[in-house]
């Protein structure tokens, strides 16, 4: 008897501490995760995704070096009214040589700058002479590429995006592709951290 109100005195002389402390902790956990739900502290994060599905068929890409541009929605999970943002991040989906189907970011690493599509970068003048050390003309390329037209960085597809040409500080970001019958679908996009 002695033992069971011992027991009972340790608890009611620790409430005063749990009790405080079970209250922090659901806005603590909110502070740290705003999205949270009441309760759901072993929730997935919050990562970004895409809105809506985009799905290419196979037969879009007939030819090596078909490029089709489209525009990605990604959903970005924030603590405002609407609960998210979206965000549209343009894109390009390539057949490669070898009929790999890539798709990659349009905007630029370095300076958020919209790449283009050069089909032709021994053909393509960045307004300098051609025998220019310090010029994308002077990097001969025989198969496409992408350009920012604002520091001139060059992406060498044929090599996975590969910086052959300006500050660029790696390549454009690549989305994840998933193969779905004869149907390929654009799925989430890479994270980088280095900058």
């Amino acid at each position: 008897m002695d033992q069971t109100r011992r027991q009972f005195l340790k608890i009611l002389a620790s409430a005063p501490l749990i009790l405080p402390l079970g209250l922090t902790a659901s806005p603590i956990m909110r502070y740290l995760k705003p999205t949270m739900k009441p309760g759901g502290f072993f929730d997935p994060a919050d990562m970004p995704a895409n809105e809506e599905e985009i799905a290419f068929s196979r037969s879009d890409f007939p030819v090596p070096w078909t490029c089709i541009p489209f525009m990605y929605h990604m959903k970005i999970t924030e603590f405002n009214p609407e609960q998210q943002e979206i965000r549209e991040i343009p894109a390009f989906m390539i057949r490669l040589a070898d009929d790999e189907i890539v798709a990659y970011s349009r905007i630029c690493p370095r300076g958020s700058c919209i790449l283009n599509w050069v089909p032709n970068p021994d053909e393509f003048n960045c307004g300098c002479a051609s025998t220019a050390d310090k010029c994308c003309c002077h990097y001969k390329l025989n198969t496409p590429a992408l350009v920012c037209p604002c520091d001139l960085s060059t992406f060498d597809l044929s090599r996975a995006g590969k910086v052959v040409f300006g500050p660029a500080p790696r390549p454009p970001r690549q989305f994840d592709l998933k193969v779905r019958e004869h149907m390929i679908i654009v799925g989430a996009l890479e994270m980088h951290t280095v900058q």
